[in-house]
């Protein structure tokens, strides 16, 4: 598995502030593919509702690619899930 790419994405600030960009986008990936899972849909289906294509959805849940917070917000919508579920996991 490729390093995240943290670019301008969410990961580097949060990442920044928790000293740990890989650690970050890593969680992320982690928190999305449960809550897709709960929601029972596929990652093209969730690719679908955000206007992003399946490999992308797959690259931020094996953490190659770091979100900006504008998709995080998107994704949380689709998924029916708080922000704060998709970086620090579902309560």
């Amino acid at each position: 598995m490729r390093p995240a790419d943290p670019g301008s994405g969410l990961c580097a600030g949060v990442g920044a502030l928790r000293g740990d960009v890989e650690s970050v986008s890593r969680q992320f990936g982690r928190n999305l593919a449960e809550a897709r899972g709960w929601e029972g849909i596929s990652q093209k289906q969730l690719a679908e509702r955000v206007s992003l294509n399946q490999s992308e959805v797959a690259r931020l849940e094996y953490a190659e690619r770091c979100p900006r917070l504008d998709k995080v917000v998107k994704l949380a919508d689709a998924l029916g899930v708080q922000v704060r579920d998709l970086l620090y996991g579902i309560e």
